[in-house]
């Protein structure tokens, strides 16, 4: 019951955070106010500085598909703040009608695409798909292309269901199912830049149905970016911080939790066995599965202990205002779990030859074990590079002692210990 709940507070938090704390923000300063009359300068920028800190810190940082949807966005929002004003009533329904079925469908797309660059080919061949769109939008809201425009307010069912969304029902259909994918796409595995793209989504879906009631538009349009913008920074963080393969802390997380270490706790460094057969074995993709492996057992590591990927094969954890006799169990718990982690792998002869299958490489379940070195400041005043030294050589103690085992190294009173600590297997499966 409480693994369930835990599950469905997950999935929850993907597709509700933190884009939608921006957009209920917007909403809750138009309710009070704030940004209430159209023509207040607050309001009136707002988009303007949105979109233009969007645009800039996301070509400083290369992120090519937060800066092609805020580049979308904007391009929607300028569109409806500066040129539909000037429009007649027709052509600005077409404008509008275009927008909403291509705005979705853009920011779907980018959900898909990898990081390719801006100024890159790629990224100059996106640009070109932008500007053949502004152009086909133009095109279309001519009069002479009236009848092909009219198939954007095309009705598949009675209006009545489609009347409160304010929303040609091609455009909502888009909408409905450019939320949805995403949506599915974030139950599966939680991203930064899918969320915002979700939540960028919605602010344009709210922002095209107010538009037609008032002329607050621009700021949910905004909040939308700013969902991009916050997605921005968290892939920064995330680049900096967390390791890609497994996800845990990277080496430079753990340099900085190093620093803020008191006097008295516990490091441990974990490295899988025979790593280097198994990917001679398997191949490399397995190889990398077997590290996400043993990094989603450490991430869950009890006893207060956080798991970082130190590089490589090899683990730290850290174990704040704990002695080495208080975290051991929590380590050799944990070592048995991983032993006891059966996952599937499939052999290195992996290419098709043809319809039959044969040569595929045939599935096999198997499972990695660990080794971990233990060391403590046990109210010895150590630096921690040198408890972390230590740590390192009680591992390989463990692999001398013949691997899936825990040992922790012993000071011994005199300062000579410090530089070969004596070592004392503890646990050896």
């Amino acid at each position: 019951m409480i693994k369930a709940n835990r599950k469905i507070f997950k999935i929850l938090y993907r597709l509700t955070l933190p884009g939608s704390l921006l957009l209920v923000f917007s909403a809750l300063l138009i309710r009070v106010g704030v940004l209430s009359d159209p023509q207040a300068p607050i309001v009136k920028f707002f988009p303007v500085v949105v979109f233009g800190v969007g645009l800039a810190l996301s070509g400083f940082f290369r992120r090519s598909r937060l800066f092609f949807a805020l580049l979308a966005l904007c391009l929607a929002q300028s569109t409806f703040a500066w040129v539909m004003p000037h429009l007649s009533a027709g052509s600005a329904r077409i404008t509008a009608n275009a927008i909403a079925v291509l705005l979705p469908l853009n920011l779907l797309v980018l959900a898909f695409l990898r990081e390719r660059g801006i100024i890159s080919p790629a990224g100059r061949r996106r640009l070109a798909i932008v500007a053949l769109q502004v152009m086909s939008v133009a095109i279309l809201s001519m009069p002479a292309l009236a009848q092909v425009a009219a198939q954007l307010n095309r009705t598949f069912v009675p209006p009545v269901f489609s009347r409160w969304s304010g929303l040609s029902q091609p455009a909502l259909l888009t909408f409905i199912l450019a939320i949805a994918v995403i949506m599915v796409l974030l139950v599966q595995r939680y991203k930064a830049v899918e969320s915002s793209l979700l939540w960028s989504m919605v602010g344009a879906f709210v922002a095209l149905r107010s538009a037609s009631t008032s002329h607050l538009d621009g700021v949910y349009f905004a909040a939308g970016g700013l969902a991009l913008i916050v997605a921005l920074i968290e892939t920064s963080y995330a680049m900096a911080y967390l390791d890609e393969l497994t996800q845990l802390p990277s080496r430079r997380a753990l340099n900085e939790a190093l620093l803020k270490l008191g006097e008295n706790y516990s490091i441990a460094m974990l490295d899988v066995d025979h790593f280097k057969k198994f990917n001679d074995s398997y191949g490399h993709e397995s190889g990398d599965q077997a590290l996400r492996l043993v990094a989603s057992r450490l991430a869950h590591i009890t006893g207060g202990g956080k798991a970082y990927r130190y590089g490589g094969e090899e683990f730290a954890i850290v174990f704040p205002n704990k002695a080495s006799e208080e975290v051991f169990v929590y380590l050799d718990r944990m070592r048995r779990v991983i032993e006891q982690s059966v996952f599937t792998v499939r052999g290195k002869d992996r290419r098709r030859k043809g319809k039959s299958g044969v040569g595929r490489g045939s599935k096999k379940q198997t499972n990695v074990t660990v080794s971990i070195g233990l060391a403590a400041t046990n109210s010895d005043k150590l630096a921690p590079t040198e408890v972390l030294r230590m740590a390192d050589q009680a591992l390989y103690k463990a692999k001398a002692k013949g691997r899936n085992c825990t040992v922790t190294a012993r000071l011994g009173k005199s300062p000579m210990p410090v530089q070969e600590p004596s070592m004392r297997v503890l646990s050896v499966s």
